[in-house]
């Protein structure tokens, strides 16, 4: 995987916004994020429709849904754990994941954020499946088989992050 030297943006102050593409489905993200991550898995290229997915992995109590329906698709992840997706009932758009491994967890899609600019992955996973011009972040942490945990992931964004 390439590596760039950036200058990493400045996280923005909560309460951060999104919503989906037509605007039924808004939310507020009340806590820090615990990471930005980049997933370079095939089944994040499919359904992000791009070479890999980033995400937002927030505490389910800090996401704040203030409009919108979802309808929920299960897919079985790698680890053979069920992990279902909520897309906006309107116009489909993929909000996030709730993975049942971690019931506490929510993986946001970046793209969903009302601004996005400042979500430069902290962390990328799977790279052994990246595109050959995937770039990350010379600071990031780049992990080939997503053989680590969530809490290494964590820790790296709170290093590039301090509170």
């Amino acid at each position: 995987m390439n590596r760039l030297e950036i200058a990493r943006p400045p996280l923005p102050s909560t309460p951060i916004m999104g919503g989906c593409h037509c605007g039924a489905v808004r939310y507020a993200i009340t806590a820090r994020p615990k990471a930005v991550n980049a997933c370079h898995c095939d089944d994040c290229k499919r359904l992000s429709g791009a070479t890999f997915g980033v995400y937002l992995h927030v505490a389910k109590e800090a996401l704040d849904v203030t409009s919108g329906t979802f309808d929920t698709f299960r897919r079985t992840g790698g680890s053979g754990g069920t992990i279902p997706i909520d897309r906006c009932t309107e116009c489909g758009t993929r909000m996030w994941h709730l993975p049942e491994a971690a019931p506490g967890l929510v993986i946001l899609c970046a793209g969903t954020l009302d601004d996005p600019s400042w979500a430069v992955p902290t962390s990328h996973i799977f790279t052994e499946e990246a595109a050959l011009d995937a770039v990350a972040a010379s600071d990031a942490l780049v992990i080939e088989a997503f053989n680590s945990t969530r809490q290494a992931l964590w820790d790296h964004f709170d290093r590039l992050y301090p509170s």
